[in-house]
Formats: C-alpha cells, sequence, structure tokens
C-alpha cells in the first residue's frame, strides 16, 4: 500500500496483493490523508477481500485504528526518517553511530536491531541529556541534540510496527513497499517517455497502466 506523487497536481494510491502481485485498487487522490486509504479498505472489503496484513509507510493513524489487522511499516521508509532527522553531514560521533545502525534495521531481528540501540543509547546517554545554557521564551533549557534524539525517539515510537512480519511469520509479511516502489518507477518511466501530456491525459495514462497490472 503506497501513494506516490506527481508534482503538486495529484497523487495516485496504490493497494497491491503481495501474493497474486497485482493491483487490485487505485485511485487518483489530491492528499495523502488516511480517510483515501480506509475508503479503500472498505472498498475491497465490499468486493470480498480479505486483508491479513497492510505494508505501509509511517502512517500512525491507520496502525492505530486497523486493530485486528497486523501492519508493517516499511523498513526503508524508517531508515529514511532517521536519516533526515540526522543530515548527511551530522557531526557527533553518537549521530554519526546512529546512522549505522539505523542502516543495519532491514537485515536484522527484532532482538538484534534494539541491543543495538540500547546499546547506543547507554554509550551516548550523557550527551543525550546535555541542555543549552540558555532558557528559552518559556524559561526552559531545551535539549541541546534534538535532532538526535529525535531520530531515536522515532525508532522507539515505531517499535511495534517495524518487526510485524515476524511476528506473523505464518503471512509472509513483506518488509517494504519495494513491490510498489518498483511500480511506480516502471509508471513513472513510461510516463516520461510522453512529455507534453495534459493533467486529464496523464491521469488516463496512469490509470490504462495501473488497469493492466490488475488483470
Amino acid at each position: 500500500m503506497d501513494t506516490t506523487f506527481f508534482g503538486r497536481e495529484f497523487s495516485i494510491l496504490v493497494l497491491m496483493d503481495s501474493l497474486s502481485k497485482k493491483v487490485v485498487y487505485h485511485r487518483v487522490i489530491k492528499t495523502g490523508k488516511d480517510v483515501y486509504y480506509r475508503i479503500a479498505f472498505n472498498s475491497l472489503r465490499m468486493k470480498g477481500y480479505k486483508i491479513q496484513s497492510i505494508v505501509c509507510d509511517g502512517r500512525r493513524g491507520l496502525m492505530k485504528d486497523l486493530f485486528n489487522t497486523p501492519v508493517q511499516m516499511c523498513q526503508f521508509y524508517m531508515v529514511a526518517i532517521v536519516m533526515q532527522k540526522l543530515r548527511k553531514k551530522h557531526q557527533s560521533q553518537a549521530g554519526k553511530e546512529l546512522k549505522i545502525i539505523a542502516k543495519t534495521l532491514t537485515k536484522s531481528s527484532k532482538n538484534e536491531f534494539y541491543r543495538r540501540l540500547h546499546s547506543w543509547f547507554i554509550k551516548h546517554q550523557a550527551f543525550l541529556k546535555e541542555r543549552s545554557d540558555k532558557a528559552n521564551e518559556k524559561g526552559y533549557f531545551p535539549y541541546k541534540h534534538r535532532n538526535i534524539r529525535s531520530a531515536c525517539a522515532s525508532l522507539k515510537r515505531y517499535m511495534d510496527f517495524i518487526f510485524i512480519y515476524e511476528k506473523h511469520t505464518e503471512l509472509n509479511i513483506e518488509k517494504t513497499t519495494n513491490r510498489s516502489e518498483g511500480l511506480f518507477s516502471e509508471l513513472k518511466r513510461k510516463l516520461n517517455n510522453h512529455n507534453g501530456l495534459t493533467k486529464n491525459r496523464q491521469i488516463l495514462f496512469i490509470q490504462d497502466f495501473l488497469n493492466k497490472k490488475s488483470c
């Protein structure tokens, strides 16, 4: 389950069946709001589909709503969140080590990964607790290394969703949204061969492409 954007004009929501490898739902949307995902799920259920599990990016609202359905967060998306918070030129040793740990996520078990993260946290605990010498307008002394703390907090916040596939081995849940990303890459390559299409023509081209992937 994923969404890809075409500039600021529109985006495409796509749901794929990991067993048949086919597109089972697609819709043109203006934003990536959770309501469109709920509409998609309801549409599939009305057609008789049984949703056994879901792989998506970090949509916490959806994850909490789907109580009876295992929801796996895309591990590559989780890594991207950490990298975005730490930036390419991050200088602190703690930040550099956290980036290295984050990059092991897709090749690690839950126990392995969080043992590394815990060891890192213990090692840099004093550094992470450092506060600014200057109070802000509320009289509060903020933490100095907020980006690193935020990256670590994200890894802990999504802990229950990053390794869902380990809890439900019988469902063969995929760890990432690579399948839909590959589909989007193919779609955009083919669309680029038709430069100059109007928005309506683009949408017709995209719908035709996805309909063929549904067959």
